[in-house]
């Protein structure tokens, strides 16, 4: 079975992301493209994010191979420094899921490896924690550069 190290450490890397995002209430799609290189920093576990698109930025990504967790410095979708921590579950060799909470919603994301991890299959889907409604719903279609 593949542990979380190994599954992050086959993500390093160059990537485009074409990505397709459902936002409540409206939930009318919002097509985006993204570039991103993940980053072995050698430090153990501990990976860097570097991303462009219609945002940018830089996450560290800590994993904690033993606990099932992995670290970010910072979210996504704000454009604040809020770090918060993931649960990691391994599906099977090629996927991972990720569950986070913060902000009062609950995020659940997979993501798939597929053709010799030449591409990346991702969905996210976020669920407000007051009243279970759908909030976000994501797809992604990623391939090495």
């Amino acid at each position: 079975m593949t542990t979380p190290s190994q599954w992050f450490y086959r993500t390093c890397g160059s990537w485009t992301s074409e990505r397709r995002y459902l936002f409540a209430p409206k939930f009318k799609p919002v097509n985006m493209t993204t570039e991103f290189t993940i980053s072995d920093t050698g430090r153990g576990g501990v990976y860097q994010v570097d991303w462009a698109g219609q945002t940018q930025g830089q996450m560290i990504l800590t994993l904690d191979a033993s606990q099932k967790l992995l670290e970010r410095s910072r979210d996504y979708f704000d454009k604040g420094q809020d770090g918060h921590t993931s649960r990691v579950t391994v599906i099977d060799a090629d996927t991972i899921c990720l569950h986070t909470e913060y902000d009062g919603t609950r995020f659940r994301e997979e993501i798939r490896l597929i053709e010799s991890d030449m591409f990346r299959l991702r969905q996210t889907v976020g669920y407000n924690l007051n009243n279970g409604q759908l909030v976000l719903a994501g797809q992604y279609f990623e391939s090495r550069t």
